[in-house]
């Protein structure tokens, strides 16, 4: 079972690569209404003081869940596609679903 951990140390590019490689989807990191560029880090657009921040994401997290999780726990918007990032996954689908899409 493929899971990965974010920490604020992660990049965003690192996030993306593994989403791809773990669960065949993509995941968009915004930095405000733009897409977050690929060199900065979840600590660089977190709107949260929380420090010690880890998210652990396997397979069967929902993509509402995983998408709240984001913003509940360092304050930024994403959002989940598909594998070639044409279409947005629906809330309800499970990560491997929306890899699938």
């Amino acid at each position: 079972m493929a899971t990965i951990k974010v920490t604020r140390a992660s990049s965003v590019q690192s996030i993306k690569r593994q989403f791809s490689k773990e669960f065949s989807c993509n995941i968009r990191i915004y930095n405000g209404a733009r897409f977050a560029n690929e060199k900065e880090k979840i600590s660089d657009l977190s709107k949260t003081e929380d420090p010690g921040g880890t998210l652990e994401l396997g397979p069967r997290s929902r993509v509402g869940n995983v998408e709240d999780y984001f913003m509940q726990k360092f304050g930024i918007k994403v959002q989940v596609s598909n594998a070639d990032d044409s279409k947005l996954a629906n809330d309800k689908m499970t990560l491997n679903q929306a890899g699938k899409l």
